[in-house]
Parts: structure tokens; sequence; C-alpha cells
């Protein structure tokens, strides 16, 4: 099999499973919003954003050490999986203590757990297994999270969400048996391993702190038609994560990838405009009651282009070299910046300045990477 050939192959198992996984949640999601309306949609999404932060803290940023490490052949699986799964216990609980939702706690268990393997596959660059596994929870997803909102209303999504994630623990128990906890090399790749932690807060932060803020500023009828939006880019950024799960273990083992960024970087360019134009009109027909994402989807669109070159561009180079300290600050620059376009154009604009925020919170973000991508190539 040729080179191209063979990457045109891998590619395509990633990306097949996580079009067609991503087209489930995205149907399950369209067809939940739609039943239940803009403000209880909100409220839902309110607390998935609690369980993402809670499991994104729990995790210390395993998903990317496993990525990289696991295509470096260093065995860090058990030790990892160790650690999160004690932090995860905890972070369950506390939710619990304060929400009194079984679901919502096992949504955080079953979170952690789908990261763990799935980055753990694709570092080894086990792409078949890796596709099985996500088309498996995400149809699970469907069945149990429709089933049991018709059982028990709306708790009964998360608590359905939750159960879609446990086929995962057999793979999980399978890396516990054949690699040895070793937490000696823990301290050995403590640097790594901290600013992957760094990173993973400040991810988990950028992708439930503006939920949680929003909640309280304007309430769950706005979150919901923003948390719509957000679906809808989610859909949109399909193709650069694929790309992305791809190239960083590729980028790991010293193989670029260059044309293959800049096409990459062109499509999202063609992506953006049919976002803003054609996406808005989708949302009309399909789902009427949610007429104000219409507009934040005009506007966050646009925000697929500096988000592709982040991901498929700069944030393999910073993982290869492990330098994902600049993946850290470039993602801390895009949470506060955002946030503080929350806070301020909310208040001038409604839910077009939360829109602009979001479109200028990436953009300052991949401004970060680009000048500190410039600084690397300096010093070698």
């Amino acid at each position: 099999m040729s080179k191209w050939k063979k990457k045109i192959f891998d590619i395509s198992s990633i990306g097949i499973a996580d079009i067609f996984s991503a087209g489930i949640a995205a149907i399950f999601w369209l067809y939940i919003a739609t039943t239940i309306g803009p403000e209880d949609y909100g409220e839902i999404t309110y607390l998935l954003s609690i369980a993402t932060l809670a499991s994104g803290l729990s995790l210390f940023g395993s998903n990317y050490t496993l990525l990289v490490y696991s295509a470096k052949k260093i065995e860090i699986q058990s030790t990892l999986f160790l650690l999160t799964s004690i932090s995860g216990f905890i972070a369950a609980l506390t939710i619990f203590f304060f929400f009194a939702d079984v679901g919502l706690s096992l949504i955080i268990l079953g979170y952690i757990i789908l990261i763990l393997v799935t980055s753990d596959l694709l570092g080894r660059k086990l792409y078949k297994t890796y596709s099985k596994y996500i088309i498996l929870q995400k149809i699970l997803m469907v069945i149990f999270g429709i089933g049991f909102y018709y059982i028990l209303s709306e708790p009964g999504i998360l608590l359905g969400i939750s159960f879609s994630y446990f086929p995962l623990i057999y793979e999980l128990f399978k890396r516990f048996r054949k690699n040895k906890i070793n937490f000696k090399l823990l301290i050995e790749k403590k640097n790594f391993i901290l600013n992957n932690f760094a990173l993973n807060i400040s991810g988990t932060i950028y992708s439930s702190l503006d939920k949680l803020i929003i909640a309280p500023l304007l309430g769950f009828a706005i979150l919901g038609n923003y948390s719509l939006a957000l679906q809808f880019f989610t859909l949109m950024s399909i193709l650069p994560s694929v790309i992305q799960k791809y190239i960083v273990p590729q980028e790991a083992t010293g193989n670029d990838n260059i044309k293959l960024k800049k096409i990459i970087v062109l499509i999202s360019v063609g992506v953006a405009i049919l976002g803003s134009t054609v996406g808005p009109m989708i949302i009309s027909y399909i789902m009427p009651k949610f007429e104000t994402s219409e507009e934040i989807i005009k506007i966050v669109s646009w925000a697929i282009i500096p988000s592709t070159i982040n991901s498929v561009y700069y944030y393999p180079k910073f993982w290869a070299k492990e330098k994902n300290r600049h993946i850290v600050l470039s993602t801390t620059t895009t949470v506060i910046v955002q946030i503080l376009g929350i806070v301020t154009l909310s208040s001038m604009f409604g839910v077009i300045g939360i829109a602009i925020s979001f479109v200028i919170g990436i953009s300052s973000g991949t401004c970060y990477s680009f000048i500190a991508n410039r600084y690397l190539q300096k010093q070698t």
C-alpha cells in the first residue's frame, strides 16, 4: 500500500467513525431539543457542562499524555488509568452530594472512561478499534437516552447517556492487565504531564465556563439557543478534529503532513461560508422554536477557520516537541478573551455579543499560537 493510500485509509477509519457518530449525536440532540424546547434544553446543557468540567479536571490531562506516549510506546497507561479513576470517583461523589442526580454523576465516570480508552487507541494507531467503540457509544446513547427520557422524563436523558459508556470498561481493564503501574514514570515525565493537566483545565473551562456564565446572565432559553448553535459548530469541526487525531501521533513519531494541513485549512474557509449562509436556513426550517440560534450560527461559523489552523497546524507541532505549555497558553488566551467578551458584549448586543465573543476568543488563541510557533522556530 502506497504512503498516501495508507494515509487516506487511516484517516478514513477515524473520519467515518467521527462523522457517523457526530451525525448520530446531532440527530439525537436535535430530537431532544425539538421535544423539550429551548429552556429545558438549556438546563440539560447547563448540567452537562458541570459534568464536563468535573470529568475534565479529573483527567489530569491524561488524554493528551496518552495520545503522545502511547504513540511513542511509553507504557504509562495503567498508571494514568488508576490515577484518573480515583479522581473520577471523588468528583462523581462530590457532584452527587450537591445535585443528587445519579445520571449526572455516572456521566462523569463514563466520560473519563471514554477519553482514556479512545486516546490510548488513537496513540497506538488502532483506528478500527477506535471507530468501533465511538460508533457503539453513540448508538447506545440514542437508545438509552431516548428510552429513559420516555420513562423518567428529563432526568432520564442524563441517566441514559451515562449507560452508553459502559462497554468501554472492557478495553480499560485490558490495558490494566497489559501494563504495570509505574509511579516513577509519572515523576520522570512530570513536566509534560503537568502541562497537559493545565491544558486540560483550560480546555475544559473553555468548553464549559461560557455556558455556566450565560445561564445566570441571560437565562436557560438563551443558553439553549446558544448550545444548539455550538452543536452546529461541532458538526462543522468534524474534519479538523479527525485530522488532528490522525496528525498528532504521526507528528510525535516524526511524520510531517504539510500538504494535508494546507488542504484542510482551505476546506475550512468553504465550510465557514456554507455555515454562515446555509446553516441558519436549515435551523429555521427544521427547528423554528430556536430562531435566536440562527443569528448565532451566522457569526460563530467563521470561527472554524482559526480553530482549524490551531488544531491541525500549531497544536500537533507543540505536542510533538513536548512544548504543550504553549497549547495551555493558547487555550487560556481563548478562554479569557471569550469570557470577557461575553460579560461585556452581551450587555450591549445580547446574543450577538456572545457569538462575536466566541469568534474573537478562538482567533486570539490562534494568534498566540502563531507567535509561539515563530518563537520556537527562531530557537531551532
